[in-house]
């Protein structure tokens, strides 16, 4: 009943405003006029238009900005050396550059003729067309070379910077000696013996697993030194020969723990000067010596005298 007269009240009220607003215009002698309704599809883009216009359109513009400059100098640093390329082809087009000096860093291995040959370039060349990827391209497929850079520097100077691997060993390979390098990969013959220094490897499948073995040896220098020989025997562990003529038999599995006990027994007891000796590494609770029958006097057993018998030592105790 309330919500019936509040409408009733509502309803008066509206009709004494008319009443009104006629009485004003009899007054004043003006004529009311209906201002017709707008359609909904103007209604909507007005609608919009305030809505768009209440952005933070300076805001959107800093944004979009970033954005742009972003991607810009990303594309920039993926492209630059083709972007560098590009210029210094245009420059030395321009200009009519030749190559009066070749700049090479970080060869050891390879011979230089082999290194210009595929650089494609000698004094005096023309450096317009000069393609410096496919230069790369050409020297990392030498033998001795990993990685390497080339640079042109206008106007008249190439720079070749080399990344070579390091020779790991030597390996007989049919009727030839091949350098292995530190991933165990033939690298080149040794025609010269250019590489007799290098330990030798014998035995099927050794350089597949010689990397593995140097890496263990690499941080003991007084072994790698003096490492002449490492047979792979059965495709499952390795006896080392040294400079003295001692062979050393690691254990399958335990490399690591013999190659550090080793290194231990060296500087304790200087085993590797056993001229012809033995070192049986194999067992995990003791050491098997197999003397030569010259040896007498020894610190590696401190005993006078010897026979051609195994003879068993403690292992020095880890510093």
């Amino acid at each position: 009943m309330s919500e019936r007269r509040e409408a009733e009240a509502l309803g008066e009220l509206f009709r004494n405003a008319e009443i009104r607003r006629d009485a004003i215009s009899a007054a004043t002698g003006s004529t009311r006029t209906e201002t017709p309704a707008k359609p909904a599809w103007q209604r909507f883009l007005e609608s919009w238009e305030r809505t768009v216009m209440a952005w933070p359109w300076r805001r959107i513009g800093q944004a979009c900005g970033l954005v742009i400059l972003v991607v810009v100098s990303g594309l920039v640093w993926h492209h630059r050396v083709w972007l560098n390329d590009r210029l210094t082809t245009a420059i030395a087009e321009a200009t009519g550059a030749t190559v009066q000096k070749i700049e090479v860093t970080g060869l050891r291995f390879t011979p230089h003729p082999a290194l210009l040959e595929a650089l494609g370039l000698g004094r005096g060349s023309s450096l317009v067309g000069f393609d410096a990827a496919a230069a790369r391209s050409r020297i990392e497929a030498l033998p001795w070379v990993r990685l390497a850079s080339v640079e042109r520097q206008l106007p008249a100077t190439v720079k070749v910077q080399i990344f070579e691997y390091s020779p790991m060993a030597r390996a007989i390979s049919g009727s030839d000696v091949v350098v292995l390098n530190t991933f165990g990969k033939p690298v080149v013959t040794d025609t010269s013996n250019a590489f007799v220094a290098l330990p030798l490897l014998q035995g099927a499948g050794a350089p597949a697993a010689a990397a593995a073995l140097f890496a263990l040896l690499q941080p003991h220098a007084n072994l790698m030194t003096q490492l002449r020989e490492a047979l792979w025997v059965g495709e499952r562990r390795w006896d080392l020969r040294f400079m003295s003529g001692v062979t050393v038999m690691l254990p399958e599995g335990r490399e690591a723990e013999a190659i550090a006990l080793l290194n231990r027994l060296e500087a304790a007891r200087h085993v590797l000067t056993l001229n012809d000796g033995v070192v049986d590494l194999r067992l995990p609770d003791r050491i098997i010596l197999r003397l030569p029958p010259t040896v007498t006097a020894t610190p590696v057993t401190n005993k006078v005298g010897s026979t051609n018998s195994p003879t068993s030592i403690t292992p020095p105790s880890t510093p």
